[in-house]
């Protein structure tokens, strides 16, 4: 299974990609950016799974639809947390800001549809990976996730600021690869990640200690972009060469 990096920003300014990623070739996590994909790349998406609801990860969403609802014979699976998806279908695809397509149907039947997340049961995704949702600490119905293909699983955060489950369900992992984290702000501006439930590399450090696995390689993303350099320089004073900044066009296979 790979894993492809279309977006990794935690805002939006020039040459910045808002958080998507792409799990295999028929599930995005997130649609901050997800329009970048080719018209055949978003035919073959049969899912987006939302971490949560606030606008950089779900921007795109109404786009994504919009593209391809009159060329699909099965409906775009929304598949989120039951405050994620109560956000998206009454601040956003609402018919007031933009079409409600659970109501937009073709020969086929409807566009899209919505899939509740069972919390930490878990489930399988199209293309055979399983995705464990976990509740974080952050809001609009944030959930991060374990993934497990047939030969390692990942632990991915989403957004969050200081949380606990998710690091006891990864530790647990004897084949856990890598950890793909958050965050958004450097150590000087801890007061403000805290407030918006967000990580500096000082508080990902935190966060490794109750994971407990040094030897599991960090992937960090949702970096503020105007804070790029002093994050990536926090990040190497403390975990030297462990934790990388994700990019556009990153791939990985697990």
């Amino acid at each position: 299974m790979f894993l492809e990096i279309l977006g990794a920003d935690g805002s939006k300014q020039a040459g910045s990609h808002l958080v998507t990623m792409r799990l295999g070739s028929s599930v995005l996590i997130d649609a901050g950016s997800a329009s970048s994909l080719t018209n055949t790349e978003q035919l073959r998406t049969e899912m987006v799974l939302l971490t949560h609801a606030h606008l950089d990860h779900v921007l795109e969403l109404g786009f994504i639809v919009d593209a391809t609802a009159s060329q699909r014979d099965q409906p775009l699976v929304v598949k989120g947390s039951k405050a994620a998806l109560a956000i998206v279908m009454d601040h956003y695809m609402n018919d007031l800001i933009w079409p409600d397509f659970t109501n937009i149907s073709t020969t086929h039947g409807p566009t899209l549809v919505y899939e509740e997340l069972e919390e930490q049961e878990w489930i399988e995704l199209p293309g055979g990976i399983h995705a464990l949702p976990v509740a974080v600490n952050h809001g609009a119905g944030a959930r991060g996730f374990l993934f497990r293909s047939d030969s390692s699983c990942i632990v991915y955060t989403g957004d969050t600021g200081p949380t606990n489950s998710i690091w006891g369900r990864a530790a647990e992992m004897d084949d856990l690869k890598m950890v793909i984290a958050e965050t958004s702000f450097p150590d000087r501006l801890t007061d403000i990640a805290v407030a918006s439930d967000h990580l500096t590399p000082e508080l990902l450090e935190g966060e490794m200690k109750k994971l407990g696995r040094p030897d599991v390689p960090i992937y960090v993303f949702h970096l503020k972009p105007w804070f790029r350099h002093e994050i990536e320089r926090d990040l190497r004073r403390r975990f030297q060469d462990r934790a990388v900044l994700l990019m556009r066009g990153d791939r990985f296979t697990f």
